[in-house]
């Protein structure tokens, strides 16, 4: 029996996959607090000063991510190679008791470090906390964290170890996996991925296969010379028996604005304006792009939601928690509850330069009694403003958002807040009550279940159809829609009586 165990645990192949890991959004891996106290959180670094990702931050994601897939394969040892694939303790029954054991992962992943010559631009963000009865921030709510500008792309390199005992097929297919996930651009790592951060893809993919039956893989191996050795795959095609538990809901969808948009950032210099909109650093760019982050939109998605629910008569604090995360503020106190990850994520989107220009616009405060300019309260804010006339249909902002294992009365939801955002009811960024950030719907695509639609404005005539068929009015497609805002309303209605006092 040893002997059979020692004969199953002999190596015969080696993966070796090698490529870059570009950042598509900024990253957050928290290193704790800054020393000198110019941020909450900053990310970690190496000895070098540069921010690296530890191997422990995308194995750990990468296993969660494959947890949410179903296997339809017809392998009968599965999920004994499951197990000996991604490692970790599992219970076995031995003479009828139920052991603890633990196996080690046969596939590793490297430290992503910066490549050698480039640097990484990392820069501070801050962050408030809005109180949703009031609207306004909270005292003592504002916070900063550093972050990794996208477009940089890490040194990535895995291995796969396969043994005598293993199954190569299904080994070849977790590979496989691994490799159109993180191909696909939608994988995302470290903190902050329910707002739009840490989306992030694999380039210039290249992968080995050493054979140790063959003298000539073991010399390449250990000599470091891959030029004969070379696994050819398409990275792209999800292996087929692999399929996703949960249904997912998506809306991408395209707008211009009426007037200005400003989501406000401080940049320190004297001689610049007191607000500017924000922008990012992007490596690959030469120069700043104003975009529109995940957290401002989320912010203005969930007090929309809120009222919506609470207008309807629900309880829309306890009902988006599921929705949007939850953690508790008064972790000591004895109805401590445990914290709850949220289920949609809205991603960071860059404005094209093309379509707009900023011009400083000067503001003064005025004294409501006398009618006159109040000493030392000029300011000025530079906000982007769109080169388009009001009727053009030049995208400017992007929203896109998905609702992992989603709700139909969850769908519902964001269908009438898409409706509010493309009928100028809802504004987002900055200084809104001067009328800033005010939007107009041009199109936009919307998944579930089976079925894509879309819908464009043309004119003053809005079209809703099926993904693929003539533009038009789909009538089935506008009743399924439908049928989800009227899924809100029931929802509502069975749990009105969890509604708390004094919810507005």
């Amino acid at each position: 029996m040893l002997n059979k165990t020692l004969e199953g645990a002999a190596i015969v192949k080696r993966i070796l996959l090698k490529a870059k890991l570009e950042l598509i959004s900024p990253l957050i891996i928290g290193g704790g607090r800054s020393l000198y106290g110019d941020s909450d959180v900053i990310v970690l670094k190496d000895e070098n000063g540069q921010p690296f990702i530890p191997s422990s931050s995308i194995t750990g994601a990468l296993k969660h991510a494959f947890d949410e897939y179903e296997y339809t394969g017809d392998a009968s040892d599965y999920e004994e190679n499951k197990r000996w694939f991604w490692g970790g303790e599992y219970h076995l029954k031995v003479d009828g008791e139920c052991v603890k054991r633990s196996c080690q992962s046969a596939f590793v992943i490297a430290d992503m470090m910066v490549p050698e010559g480039s640097r990484a631009p990392v820069t501070i963000r801050d962050g408030i906390k809005i109180n949703r009865k009031t609207g306004i921030v909270e005292t003592h709510k504002k916070f900063d964290f550093e972050i990794v500008e996208p477009g940089i792309a890490f040194d990535f390199k895995m291995e796969v170890l396969i043994r005598k005992a293993f199954d190569m097929e299904l080994f070849r297919s977790f590979f496989n996996w691994i490799t159109a996930i993180l191909s696909g651009g939608e994988f995302a790592i470290g903190a902050r991925t329910g707002q739009g951060f840490g989306c992030c893809k694999l380039e210039d993919l290249t992968a080995y296969e050493f054979d140790y039956r063959k003298p000539e893989h073991i010399i390449a191996w250990l000599s470091g010379d891959y030029s004969n050795v070379l696994l050819v795959y398409d990275p792209l095609q999800l292996p087929r028996a692999f399929h996703p538990r949960h249904k997912q809901f998506h809306i991408k969808a395209e707008f211009n604005i009426k007037n200005a948009l400003i989501v406000g950032s401080y940049s320190g210099n004297p001689q610049a304006p007191d607000k500017v909109h924000i922008k990012s650093r992007n490596h690959n760019q030469s120069k700043d792009i104003a975009i529109l982050p995940g957290t401002s939109l989320r912010g203005v998605i969930r007090s929309r939601a809120e009222r919506i629910i609470n207008t309807l008569g629900g309880n829309g604090l306890d009902e988006l928690k599921g929705l949007f995360g939850w953690v508790d503020d008064k972790p000591g106190s004895p109805e401590h509850k445990e914290a709850i990850r949220g289920r949609i994520k809205i991603e960071e989107k860059q404005i094209a330069w093309e379509s707009y220009y900023e011009e400083i616009q000067y503001r003064v405060k005025i004294d409501r009694f006398t009618g006159g300019a109040m000493n030392n309260a000029l300011f000025d804010s530079m906000p982007l403003w769109s080169k388009d006339s009001k009727d053009s249909n030049e995208t400017m902002v992007t929203l896109e958002l998905s609702i992992n294992e989603y709700k139909d009365w969850e769908a519902g939801l964001m269908l009438l807040i898409l409706k509010d955002m493309w009928n100028g009811d809802l504004a987002v960024g900055g200084e809104k009550n001067v009328g800033r950030g005010v939007l107009r719907g041009l199109s936009a695509s919307i998944s579930l279940e089976n079925a894509k639609i879309e819908i464009k404005q043309d004119g003053e005539q809005l079209m809703i159809y099926r993904q693929g068929d003539n533009p038009g009015w789909d009538e089935k497609m506008t009743e399924m829609l439908e049928n989800r805002v009227a899924a809100l309303i029931d929802h509502i209605e069975k749990n009105k009586g969890n509604r708390k006092r004094g919810d507005v």
